[in-house]
Order: structure tokens, then sequence, then C-alpha cells
């Protein structure tokens, strides 16, 4: 049974590691991308509300969705950083964050192998930290589930 839930644990890390990998290096890719003038379409703050035996929680994210044209093809994305979506646990945290306004001019900056993928804030997210974070510690614990549970 250990052994089952060290292999689970340490599949999860070894997910959540090599997950968090690639949204650094793209992250960090993203610093060097071309960048072209695009337009704010929507910008809003969305909620989402879950329920459980505790009550019911809400949480609350900045929605942008921009239009930018690469080359003469038209293109639309909703990405403000490489990774996860942003959640706040106050509206008025993610409208702090929410720095951006139906109508703006923005910069877009586009993966120029991919232009489709686009990003208004590029660099390294802390997300990208906290899913390397969160992979290391559960492939650390699956490991040592594992060596604890280890034939004798």
């Amino acid at each position: 049974m250990g052994t089952a839930f060290g292999l689970i644990f340490a599949g999860i890390g070894l997910f959540a590691l090599f997950r968090g990998l690639v949204h650094l290096r793209t992250s960090r890719a993203s610093r060097d991308w071309p960048s072209v003038t695009g337009e704010v379409v929507v910008a809003t703050v969305e909620v989402s509300v879950s329920s459980d035996e505790d009550g019911t929680s809400r949480s609350y994210a900045p929605r942008v969705v921009y239009k930018y044209a690469v080359a003469g093809q038209g293109y639309t994305s909703d990405q403000i950083i490489i990774g996860s979506t942003l959640q706040y646990p106050s509206r008025a945290r993610a409208e702090a964050k929410l720095a951006y306004r139906s109508g703006q001019q923005v910069a877009v900056y586009y993966d120029p192998g991919n232009p489709a993928r686009a990003v208004l804030e590029p660099g390294a997210t802390r997300g990208a930290w906290g899913t390397l974070l969160i992979g290391l510690v559960f492939a650390i614990g699956g490991g040592v589930v594992l060596y604890l549970n280890r034939p004798s």
C-alpha cells in the first residue's frame, strides 16, 4: 500500500516538475519575444464560486481578451502571463491586477515560432516557481515513502 502511495506522489511530483520547467523555460523565453501593438477587447474580473461542506468560497480572476496581428494575420488571446490563470481571494486584489481597459492599446509579446501564443506580461512568473516547488515536494515525499517501504 505504501509503495502505491509513494509511486503516486512521486508521479505527481515529476509531472509538476516537468510542467513547471516548461512554464519557466517558456516564460523566460517570452522576455525576448517580439512585440506588436494590440487592442484590449474585454477587460473584466471573473468570479468563480465553489461550494463544499465548509461553505461557499469565491475567487476572482482578471480576464483580458485582446486582438493583435502578426504579418497581416489576426489573432486573439486571453493570456496575461505564461502559465496558470491569476486568481485572487478578493475582488479588490483582482481589480488591482487588472491594469487594462477595453479599447486600450497594449504591447503584445508573441512567440515568433507560434504567433498565436502571446502574452501581455512576458517573463518568469511566481506560478512557474510555485509549480516547481510543489513538484519538488511531491517528488521528494514520494521518494521518501518508496525508500521507507523498500523490500528488506
